[in-house]
């Protein structure tokens, strides 16, 4: 039997349903994996046939457990991660292993937000931004920057919206920094200046050179202590001129990173100077994203993402085109969680396609500080993004969380 071996994976979201994915496709699932909850609740992930526990911070003890599943005789057609950490490595197994030709070297750029930076350095689409390498140095650095605010600090490794910081002044600066050097002393920092204007997520598949914008997803950012996705709508609205332009972006950034085989997304802001690069990341998006692509266009993009790791050809015919709409639900306060209440009356909604939560009762739950901090969301499709939106919120809108204060 022909084998996929996952690197990674979450419990759900998009990273767990290219797992599903390939097992609708007639694979043996291996996940190798440092999480022991797939194996301490086996009955709960049916979909995994094989979970190798290993230490996943290490290369070469990925190796060993890749070399043991070829000892044994596992017949693999391909290595695959949804998750940023890991997209890397799995396309380059792939490509060696498998003989897939996947450009994997792009994909290492974009694990690295200063490397990817630094990389199109001069493109008309990637905004202003400056390396911090030196501590000891931010004071005179910043000397230069004290026009410019407001500004971005980000992480060379930031996801999910962690490690990215807003800061409008020299205070909030110097603030910003000592937080983030307090993970690692010795870490550069990306600063970036901060742009206005709507945001956009763009599924992108690119197939013997041939690019196909799989989903081009509208975003609704909330301003916290950390910028957090809190809808995504896949009908946005934009004009023809905006569209053709940010088609002819995307297919830029695709050219000059050389990306010939393989897949990302990015994310993107209409600004008054053009299209601009927020950030590319080498893998599809996680969460809802690949059930809302699915009941916006009738294809599942895990699995197209499956079969081009497997040397497959993808399909992107569109079987329906609707309007999908997605609210993510997060916390105001901090408290124990007591329970959650009126998920059923949310989805007997109109329009309301699934209703996810993933607290549990006893969990600590807080205001987001990164993605991982939304606790659930609601999925609605109808005609038109305005209907589809305000199915997904009246769904929201049944469902209470109980917290115990602290």
């Amino acid at each position: 039997m022909k084998s996929i071996v996952f690197l990674g994976t979450n419990k759900s979201g998009s990273s767990y349903e290219g797992i599903k994915a390939a097992k609708r496709l007639g694979y043996e699932t291996i996940l190798l994996t440092n999480r022991t909850v797939f194996v301490e609740e086996r009955e709960c992930n049916l979909e995994i046939d094989d979970v190798r526990i290993g230490n996943m911070s290490d290369t070469d003890e990925i190796f060993s457990a890749v070399n043991d599943l070829i000892v044994e005789g596992k017949e693999i057609d391909c290595f695959i991660s949804f998750l940023d950490e890991y997209a890397f490595l799995a396309a380059m197994l792939t490509n060696i292993i498998c003989s897939t030709p996947l450009t994997y070297e792009p994909l290492r750029i974009m694990t690295d937000k200063i490397l990817t930076r630094s990389y199109l350095s001069g493109k008309r689409y990637n905004p202003f931004f400056k390396v911090l390498s030196s501590p000891e140095l931010i004071t005179d650095e910043v000397n230069g920057l004290t026009d410019l605010f407001p500004l971005i600090l980000k992480a060379p490794q930031s996801n999910g919206s962690k490690d990215v910081l807003l800061v409008e002044d020299i205070w909030q600066f110097q603030k910003g920094v000592k937080q983030l050097c307090r993970k690692d002393p010795e870490m550069p920092i990306l600063v970036e200046e901060y742009l206005e204007g709507p945001q956009f997520l763009i599924e992108v598949v690119v197939n013997n050179s041939i690019v196909t914008i799989a989903a081009i997803v509208e975003q609704e950012v909330t301003k916290g202590e950390r910028f957090i996705i809190t809808g995504y709508s896949i009908c946005p609205e934009m004009t023809v001129e905006q569209l053709a332009g940010l088609k002819e972006t995307v297919f830029s950034i695709i050219e000059d990173f050389e990306l010939r085989n393989g897949t990302c997304h990015l994310e993107m802001k209409a600004t008054d100077k053009g299209w601009k690069l927020i950030e590319i990341n080498p893998r599809m998006a996680g969460g809802a994203m690949n059930r809302m692509i699915e009941e916006a266009f009738g294809y599942n993009l895990a699995e197209q993402t499956i079969k081009l790791y497997a040397g497959l050809e993808p399909n992107f015919t569109k079987v329906h085109e609707n309007a999908v709409y997605t609210h993510y639900l997060i916390m105001g306060t901090i408290g124990k969680l007591l329970k959650v209440s009126g998920c059923d009356s949310a989805k007997q909604q109109a329009g309301v396609i699934k209703v996810f939560t993933k607290a549990e009762n006893g969990q600590m739950v807080t205001p987001p500080r990164s993605m991982g901090q939304r606790y659930g969301y609601v999925l609605a499709a109808a005609d038109t993004k305005d209907q589809a939106k305000e199915c997904a919120i009246n769904g929201a809108q049944q469902i209470q969380f109980y917290l115990q204060p602290i």
